[in-house]
């Protein structure tokens, strides 16, 4: 069975879905069969993949609504190891709860653990909101990653969406769990700061990664290109660091899975 992680973010420009498009890649260069799923009407993991989003017939939306099955709705990458569900602006619908007659959290979840025996990994990138999407994609996944920079704005935001986390493991996924906080956007002279936790997030000291992602401008290069960082330049701070992130989460996973197994025993 594979592992769902929903990298959620309740401010935009913190990294979010370029985390989303390049651990998602960097763990298919690892040869670990991987999924993305676009949750965000704006389809930026779409087109962080290189997809033309007006090229495609079927997406999430359509998915989530009956109009599509799952296999059908699915679209292979440039890589190997890496298919995508996009998203297109229908996706709206949802989020705005326009499409109240479809069950998106039950139908949503059913989709990605059905999809979780395909698949080692799979990603889905959430919008930058609370809203329905949000909290759908929180009710589907088993590990949530919080990308975030070391800015007050940003810091102001986990307040929130942990609030969020709370909600939805008492009404309906009691067994997520958080993986990490990752801090983005690093600049040079910050990251032995970086390494420091600040005060209010001492209670999740034991929930941030060692790894850290630099500025790098390769990063938004590679997504003007539509393709991930690694495809791009390989040997960028920002595309080692995916790959090292790519590696620290799937130890992490792997240790979370066997202490599961241990208690069950």
């Amino acid at each position: 069975m594979g592992s769902i992680i929903c990298i959620a973010s309740q401010k935009g420009g913190t990294g979010k879905t370029t985390t989303a498009v390049n651990l998602a890649a960097s763990l298919a260069l690892f040869e670990n069969k991987t999924l993305v799923v676009d949750c965000d009407p704006l389809g930026n993991a779409t087109t962080g993949l290189g997809i033309n989003k007006a090229g495609i017939s079927r997406n999430l939306f359509h998915a989530l609504t009956g109009r599509a099955d799952f296999s059908d709705a699915t679209v292979p990458t440039p890589l190997t190891f890496l298919s995508l569900i996009p998203a297109s602006l229908d996706l709206l619908s949802i989020e705005n709860r326009e499409a109240g007659h479809v069950n998106n959290r039950d139908l949503l979840q059913k989709l990605m653990r059905g999809a979780a025996d395909r698949y080692d990994y799979i990603i889905i990138d959430s919008p930058p909101s609370l809203g329905n999407l949000a909290e759908c994609a929180l009710a589907s996944a088993d590990y949530l990653i919080i990308p975030t920079q070391r800015r007050i704005f940003s810091f102001e935001g986990l307040g929130p969406l942990l609030s969020m986390v709370q909600r939805v493991r008492r009404r309906w996924n009691p067994d997520l769990r958080i993986a990490g906080i990752l801090f983005t956007m690093i600049e040079t002279h910050w990251r032995e700061a970086a390494g420091q936790t600040p005060d209010f997030l001492s209670s999740l000291r034991g929930q941030i990664f060692d790894t850290l992602i630099p500025l790098d401008p390769v990063l938004a290069d590679a997504a003007d290109y539509g393709r991930p960082a690694a495809l791009h330049d390989i040997a960028a701070p920002g595309s080692k660091a995916y790959l090292d992130l790519a590696q620290e989460v799937h130890q992490w996973i792997r240790a979370a899975q066997a202490r599961t197994d241990l208690r069950s025993s």
